[in-house]
């Protein structure tokens, strides 16, 4: 047994207790794959640091023992230097909830779910929205909500493609994507059956529905058309669909601006990632001195660990970018097919049904982790 020290390999905490929920990782899905002149081969860091590992982990210094892998080693530091950032409140919460049983889920789904629908109704009186947007029980919005149903087929079949092991290798930022959903939503999904699920998608979309498109577009909509008023005052020509337009394009920056400010990279973990960058080259020929290996093993492993910490930054922030368009897209779906309709009913069914698929595919990778722990 070799006496210099080994390559730690920090795998990933998987999210369900099992195995990582996306499979073995895939060579494209890598966050660095760099050919250098000492290691010409390209290298997959299997340690992704896209999740933390517990603060429970003891520290130590991770290096590259001789002949092992540099860029495993640098992604097996990286994770473990993101580990330790914040106070770990998110880490227990998760795991408190992922522990109650389903009745106690639901109650806690329905209790947020009412505080969010008052929220919402508050703000529609407060602006004068129709807070059921439009929607009755009537043949209209029976047939609005087979419009929307009809409508976001097409984006069913694409987010369920997104959720494929071959869309993952051609578009690596769809696992960052996936993995900030798998986070959200596999503690509560767990253990739940169809009934349940079927009441937190529920919870989930119609307090967020009302309150993106009655009381956010809806109030702004009316503000908006006080000042189109105003300027047709001055003999200026302002389109009657130009204030919605406006209400939804604002909302639907809004939304997006939520998002990234949600994901982004926060100043902690920016200045750990940099100070680490910055002190690589010092800190892999301390921790080296007096290990077997030749003079090169202390560049090689600070230029991998470099590498491996700028492709992270680079896919996190390409991650926020995408998934901040993502949103942005999906409520000016929604407001469109609300204008169209003048129904509320359908924007909530085509809302469901998109919600739905991704709690399905959350769910699949939580009972296979679940199967697999044991």
């Amino acid at each position: 047994m070799s006496s210099g020290p080994q390559c730690i390999l920090l795998q990933p905490e998987p999210y369900f207790c099992g195995q990582s929920p996306f499979g073995p990782a895939a060579p494209g899905s890598a966050l660095v794959r760099q050919k250098q002149n000492s290691c010409p081969r390209r290298v997959q860091a299997r340690g992704l640091p896209l999740q933390h590992t517990g603060r429970e982990q003891k520290r130590r210094p991770i290096v590259a023992s001789r002949g092992s892998d540099p860029f495993i080693a640098a992604g097996s530091r990286l994770q473990s230097l993101l580990s330790g950032i914040g106070d770990g409140e998110e880490e227990v919460l998760e795991s408190y909830l992922s522990e109650q049983a389903p009745e106690t889920k639901m109650s806690l789904s329905l209790l947020a779910g009412g505080v969010m629908s008052s929220g919402a109704l508050a703000l529609c009186w407060l602006t004068g929205s129709d807070p059921w947007g439009g929607a009755s029980v009537s043949f209209h919005s029976l047939m609005a909500a087979t419009l929307g149903a009809a409508a976001c087929v097409p984006l069913l079949m694409l987010r369920a493609a997104m959720w494929t092991t071959e869309a993952r290798l051609r578009f690596p930022v769809l696992e960052e994507l996936q993995r900030w959903q798998a986070e959200q939503s596999s503690s509560i999904v767990r253990n739940l059956s169809a009934v349940q699920m079927a009441v937190l998608v529920c919870c989930d979309v119609l307090p967020t529905t009302v309150m993106t498109l009655p009381a956010a577009q809806g109030g702004l909509t009316a503000s908006f058309q006080i000042y189109a008023s105003h300027i047709r005052d001055w003999g200026v020509s302002v389109p009657e669909m130009g204030p919605p337009m406006a209400a939804l394009g604002v909302t639907a920056l809004l939304a997006a601006g939520a998002r990234l400010f949600e994901h982004a990279i926060t100043q902690e973990e920016h200045e750990v990632v940099a100070t680490a960058m910055e002190n690589a080259d010092r800190y892999y020929r301390v921790m080296t001195n007096g290990v077997s290996g030749t003079a090169k093993d202390p560049d090689n492993a600070a230029k991998a660990f470099k590498a491996v910490a700028s492709q992270w930054l680079q896919q996190r922030q390409q991650a926020c970018t995408v998934l901040a368009a993502l949103t942005a897209a999906e409520v000016t779906f929604l407001g469109l097919l609300w204008r169209m309709t003048g129904d509320m009913a359908a924007p909530l069914t085509a809302a469901m049904m998109m919600t739905s698929v991704e709690y399905a595919f959350v769910r699949k990778l939580t009972d296979a982790g679940m199967k697999h722990d044991r």
